[in-house]
Formats: structure tokens, C-alpha cells, sequence
């Protein structure tokens, strides 16, 4: 739904308002005023946590799409190789930060599914 208007009923606006005078703010002192363009961070806010390199992923190596028990929908999950890990864990895609590694994985798993139509059609 949008309105319509006919060209009849619109007015011409003839004066422009004036902007406020009244300060909302009270009177600050100069010393308090902080101009976030000169605010300087810690020196060290841009380095990541350490906690972060813990579990940094090596290799997507199989996925699967189980259903979830709390939605009855399908989530894709992905089995994942760890740095430093023996044991790979079935994580879901929404807790992966590896988006070139999955990119990779996904794209070498097209090009086999590819790959292996194209056997099939030759088998024919």
C-alpha cells in the first residue's frame, strides 16, 4: 500500500523554518570534550586474543547435513582438522571462521561431483 495523492492537493511551501536556538546540552568544559579522531586506543586493542590462535583450523576433510534436534531442519556440518589437534571435531558452518579454507572445500568438492558426472556420462 503506498499513498496516493492528487497534484490538486499539494501546497507550495513559501518559508523555510529557522533552526533552533535553545542548547539542549549544558555548558561543557573544553578539557572534557573528547574529539574521537584524536582519541587514542591501547596500543595493543589491534592484536588478537590469544585464545583465538588455539583452535585455528587446518583442513575441512568430509561434510554431512544431519537434522538438527532443536529445529528439525537440515544444518550442514563439517568435519575439521585442527592445528595442533589429533581428533577432528563436526562443526557447523555458523562456528567456522576459516572462509577461504571452506571456500576451497567447497569448490573442490563441485569440481569432483563434476568430475565424476562427466565419468558416468562417458561410461554411457
Amino acid at each position: 500500500f503506498y499513498p496516493v495523492v492528487h497534484v490538486s492537493r499539494l501546497k507550495a511551501v513559501n518559508e523555510i523554518c529557522d533552526r533552533p536556538k535553545a542548547r539542549l546540552a549544558r555548558d561543557i568544559a573544553e578539557e572534557a570534550i573528547l574529539d574521537f579522531d584524536e582519541e587514542l586506543l591501547p596500543e595493543d586493542s589491534w592484536m588478537p586474543d590469544e585464545v583465538a590462535g588455539d583452535f585455528e583450523v587446518d583442513a575441512i576433510l568430509d561434510d554431512r547435513t544431519p537434522m538438527s534436534t532443536s529445529t528439525d531442519r537440515p544444518v550442514r556440518e563439517f568435519e575439521v582438522k585442527w592445528v595442533g589437534y589429533e581428533s577432528t571435531t563436526w562443526e557447523s558452518a555458523s562456528n567456522l571462521s576459516c572462509g577461504g579454507i571452506l571456500y576451497d572445500y567447497l569448490r573442490n568438492k563441485k569440481n569432483e561431483q563434476r568430475l565424476q558426472m562427466v565419468q558416468i556420462a562417458d561410461e554411457d
